[in-house]
């Protein structure tokens, strides 16, 4: 949301991991990127420092703002494709978003610079949206091993959820037979650019409002629901959020930071201390690796890499290998397709009793629609091992293994 006078970025998180910190992460501060496999990973010393929201760690956010306004958050793009074979210095799909606010107060600056480092993923497909405090906005989506970059001038907004920019622009005015609900990401995108275009008078571009409209298109239940919501305001250098469990507005003031001094954090879910600016707690390795062991192991990961992992966002360190470099590696799937605009549906399973149960891996479901030719779907970080896969038509939607006698998804 922008307009002459105020830019605003909100985000929704809707994940199936409800925990999670805020993180002051200091300036003047030497990092080197977590080793995932054979390169150099990226080093760099932070210019500027920032908040951001965290559960797999520092160094891993999955969005937050620098001290110079600039705001990066990030979304899942199943369709996401990184350039991992490229011969380039790299970090994580997440220390991305930290390298992008430890370096640069500009989306030009972001784009100018966003071939010099590839994206090795450890586990996310997703794509990111930057603004800055010039009303720039970007959508940045790695797509068939490129980035793709759609960017929006000042006063100019800009809406995204989980499909990528091209195809959810199909649905700004039409959503004809897709699912009015909020589940659909498709249908919560059209409802972002009904509400965009009704914004008329000033007093239309606040937090408030921002806040409500975030609440249109929240997930209350289920699985994967909205776990918190916040509100960037770029120009005042503050953020706002709250989250599903402790429902009072808590904020931050990037201005009354000190961002020389003590690596410090704060709960995201609690309803005692409303403003906290002041109110930051020291952060030490024992609370990182809490947050980010739990969060990693619902992605699937094993409590030795979390350990690893936790242990480099604190003392970071170049090195020639890793746990997760010996013990984890990307799973590409390609099929033959001749139906045309079904939902498609892959299962990966890790053993033969999952396989006869129809038990997936973690981020082992994966959902597409069928076109002529190849489908292609991607798996970042599963184990080393030996798995089965199912590929089908879901022809009933329901994205469960529901087989008849013939072994056809109903």
């Amino acid at each position: 949301m922008k307009n002459g006078k105020t830019i605003l970025l909100g985000k929704n998180f809707d994940w199936t991991f409800d925990q999670g910190y805020i993180i002051k992460n200091l300036k003047n501060t030497t990092k080197v990127a977590y080793y995932t496999h054979n390169g150099t990973p990226a080093s760099w010393t932070s210019k500027y420092g920032s908040i951001t929201f965290n559960q797999n760690g520092k160094e891993m956010p999955y969005g937050g703002m620098n001290e110079k306004g600039l705001v990066v958050e990030m979304l899942w793009l199943e369709d996401t494709r990184f350039n991992i074979s490229e011969d380039k210095t790299y970090l994580n799909e997440l220390e991305w978003i930290q390298y992008q606010l430890d370096n640069f107060q500009t989306i030009d600056e972001v784009v100018t610079h966003i071939e010099n480092l590839k994206i090795y993923p450890i586990k996310g497909k997703i794509h990111y949206i930057l603004a800055d405090t010039h009303g720039k906005s970007v959508i940045i989506e790695y797509l068939d091993s490129k980035p793709n970059i759609y960017e929006k001038e000042a006063n100019s907004c800009q809406a995204i959820t989980n499909k990528s920019v091209v195809f959810s622009e199909i649905y700004i005015d039409n959503i004809q037979d897709i699912q009015k609900k909020n589940t659909s990401e498709i249908y919560r995108y059209h409802q972002l650019e009904n509400q965009i275009k009704k914004l008329q008078n000033p007093n239309d571009f606040s937090e408030n409002i921002a806040f409500q409209m975030l609440k249109g298109v929240s997930i209350p239940k289920g699985d994967s629901k909205t776990v918190w919501s916040i509100v960037y305001n770029l120009e005042c250098k503050t953020i706002s959020f709250f989250s599903h469990s402790h429902k009072k507005t808590k904020q931050l003031n990037l201005n009354n930071i000190d961002f020389e001094q003590e690596l410090s954090h704060f709960n995201i879910n609690q309803d005692i201390e409303i403003v906290l600016d002041t109110k930051l707690k020291p952060f030490v390795e024992q609370v990182n690796f809490e947050i980010a062991s739990a969060s990693l192991k619902q992605l699937g990961f094993d409590i030795d890499l979390s350990k690893e992992i936790s242990e480099h966002q604190f003392n970071q360190k170049l090195t020639t290998q890793s746990y997760f470099s010996q013990n984890y590696f990307h799973f590409d799937i390609s099929i033959p397709m001749l139906e045309v605009e079904k939902r498609l549906m892959f299962v990966v399973m890790d053993s033969e009793n999952n396989f006869n149960k129809k038990v997936a891996v973690t981020g082992g479901y994966l959902f597409g629609t069928t076109s002529i030719g190849t489908a292609n779907r991607h798996i970042y970080g599963l184990k080393n091992g030996t798995y089965s896969m199912i590929a089908l038509i879901d022809r009933n939607k329901n994205s469960e293994l529901d087989f008849d006698s013939r072994r056809k998804s109903d």
